[in-house]
């Protein structure tokens, strides 16, 4: 079996003056043989590259997401049932205005006037006050749905293997969280009140159409069938010129996104012109597929309203000819074309519909693709009592004195899609309390050793254990919840400092949250702000020094005090003078516990009593035992 070899050599390439050793220095070739980014993931991919999502039929995104109305059809069926109460009150002010035409302006008999008039009125408050009703209803439908769907996708997203997540741009998945959401309910929420409405609509009114003129009715009715054609037609067209304008939001919101984010260093570089010439290029790709598709939705509204034009005339033709002959009357004939004034625009808007949902499904594609993304390491995977309670800890175990075991034992591990080994037979011990330094180039695995201790993934072979459990049998939050990670970079959240500080332990009260300030070195810094504890902290932190940033993450730590820190390059970015100013209380940090330091700074390994030396995979058959 394959064992990494250990050996000293000293942490500094001169001997120190007293003649006393160096730090113990390991070295541990264990990682795998491909190039990869800082972080030792899956190599970054271009900003813009986002992965194209797999084609939905549009009942295929129907049941997709169908779920998501769970306990909500009820409602939605309330809401259905006043608006037709609405188009019911529509048909009758109609049939009341034929009345009064027929009755009181062609035979002059004001006092006719006075029954429809009141009855006009009664029925006009009652269908406003169920369309209010019935629009507010389905409204509180979609948007608990679109709350649903949101909420599901930012979990998902969350919970996103790193490989995984470094496929999306921030700013494409920000678009996908918003209108693509908004979207995706209309195929399931708001397009079954819209079609139910139109059916219903189309049978109501052709049936008082023809209750009031049945001839003129079927002539009217013969055109129909266009409208059909031209929205089946229009509809394959509109699914893909939408398509193609959602990758492009996609791709520009990205772009922006990325751009705020490197504002500074873009004005530094002097890029800022051609860094806008590139935002300005995607734009208008942008603005083409958004044209493309204006131009395709207002042909098609034109195409309808040129056959109902048709229709109208050849009603009012024929109709005028009735009224001659004695047929019909005029308030027939008025009651016929209010009835198809009515009914076309619901034949339209079910035309409409299909396109919309047929465009709609384009956003559902992204959302779907997100949400059918794998993540690499579920609680599902353990094997406990489904019907048990899972436990959501509003605040880490109490600190183990000493800290952890760490061990790390004939691991085998390769990041999924990349088909590349990064761990073979790699072992490691780790003692209680021990303060390890892990050093080594880029790719050499050091970012992996916290992936795996955080169970961002499981080892292919081999296991990784914590005081002799082994992680791979224990819950996410089990095995994070004796974890702190202060990474490269640092976590701001939006809020006070007190909220950051408090992060990680939402109960902990504020005495506790200045305590940790104290022993981050962070609390004098913190009072001399005008609102202290309670200062809002902008854009990520953008109104503090980086120092001062690095000291609230470890306040957020000595808060956390769990019995194993791992400190991912935590100098990264800072001068000379601050990098002394937050040592100290850092250095105090790791050494009350057990702690991993990965970085590149030998001088800052050389704090650690000992060094861990990490070599890519595969190594030289010099440096392995068998």
């Amino acid at each position: 079996m394959a064992r990494n070899r250990m050996t000293s050599v000293p942490a500094d390439h001169d001997e120190d003056h007293d003649g006393e050793a160096g730090p113990e220095v390991d070295t541990a070739p264990d990682s795998g043989g491909r190039r990869w980014q800082e972080g030792d993931g899956e190599p970054l991919p271009d900003a813009m590259l986002v992965p194209p999502a797999s084609p939905l039929h549009v009942l295929a995104a129907i049941r997709r997401f169908r779920p998501y109305m769970h306990g909500l059809y009820g409602r939605l069926i309330v809401g259905i049932v006043l608006q037709v109460v609405d188009l019911v009150s529509t048909v009758i002010t109609i049939a009341l205005f034929a009345y009064i035409v027929d009755h009181v302006l062609v035979t002059g008999d004001l006092a006719a006037l006075v029954r429809p008039m009141i009855a006009w009125v009664g029925v006009t408050i009652l269908g406003a006050a169920a369309s209010y009703f019935g629009e507010v209803t389905t409204g509180i439908v979609a948007e608990r749905m679109v709350t649903r769907v949101r909420d599901d996708l930012y979990e998902r997203t969350q919970q996103l293997a790193p490989h995984v997540r470094r496929k999306y741009p921030s700013g494409d998945l920000i678009a996908r969280h918003s209108s693509d959401v908004e979207s995706t309910e209309h195929l399931v929420s708001s397009a079954v009140v819209d079609a139910s409405l139109a059916i219903i609509s189309v049978a109501v009114y052709a049936t008082a159409a023809l209750l009031v003129q049945w001839e003129l009715a079927l002539v009217a009715f013969a055109l129909a069938p266009i409208l059909a054609v031209v929205s089946r037609w229009f509809g394959g067209v509109l699914k893909r010129v939408s398509r193609r304008e959602r990758v492009a939001n996609g791709k520009i919101s990205a772009l922006v996104a990325e751009g705020v984010d490197n504002s500074l260093a873009i004005q530094a570089d002097n890029q800022g012109p051609a860094d806008r010439r590139r935002v300005r290029t995607q734009s208008r790709e942008w603005m083409r597929a958004r044209i493309t598709e204006l131009k395709a939705g207002e042909l098609y509204s034109q195409a309808v309203g040129m056959v109902e034009l048709l229709v109208m005339l050849g009603v009012l033709v024929i109709g005028a000819w009735m009224i001659s002959t004695g047929r019909t009357t005029l308030g027939g004939l008025i009651a016929l074309t209010g009835y198809l004034g009515q009914l076309y625009p619901q034949i339209q808007s079910l035309g409409s519909l299909a396109v919309s949902i047929t465009t709609a499904t384009a956003s559902a594609e992204r959302v779907a693709q997100v949400l059918d993304e794998p993540i690499a390491i579920g609680d599902a995977d353990i094997d406990t009592d489904p019907g048990a309670p899972v436990p959501v800890p509003s605040a880490p175990p109490a600190h183990t004195a000493g800290g952890v075991r760490v061990v790390f034992d004939n691991v085998g591990f390769t990041y999924p899609d990349s088909g590349k080994r990064v761990f073979d037979g790699f072992s490691l011990t780790i003692g209680a309390g021990e303060f390890v330094s892990l050093v080594g180039p880029s790719g050499s695995g050091k970012s992996t050793v916290t992936h795996l201790l955080l169970r961002f993934y499981d080892p292919d072979s081999g296991r990784v254990l914590i005081d002799d459990t082994d992680l791979s049998t224990e819950r996410l939050q089990a095995v994070r919840s004796h974890i702190t990670l202060l990474p490269q970079r640092i976590a701001v959240y939006r809020g006070t400092i007190a909220d950051n500080i408090g992060f990680s332990c939402p109960n902990a009260s504020r005495a506790e949250i200045v305590t940790a300030a104290q022993a981050a070195d962070a609390h004098d810094f913190i009072v001399g702000l005008p609102d202290g504890y309670d200062t809002q902290l902008r854009d990520a932190g953008a109104n503090l020094s980086g120092g001062q940033r690095q000291r609230i993450a470890m306040a957020r730590a000595f808060l956390r005090d769990t019995p194993l820190l791992i400190l991912d390059e935590p100098t990264t970015g800072l001068d000379a003078a601050t990098t002394e100013r937050v040592l100290e209380p850092m250095l105090r940090l790791a050494r009350s516990r057990t702690t991993i330091l990965i970085t590149h700074d030998e001088k800052l390994a050389a704090q650690a009593p000992r060094i861990v030396e990490m070599t890519p995979y595969p190594a030289a058959s010099a440096d392995r035992l068998d």
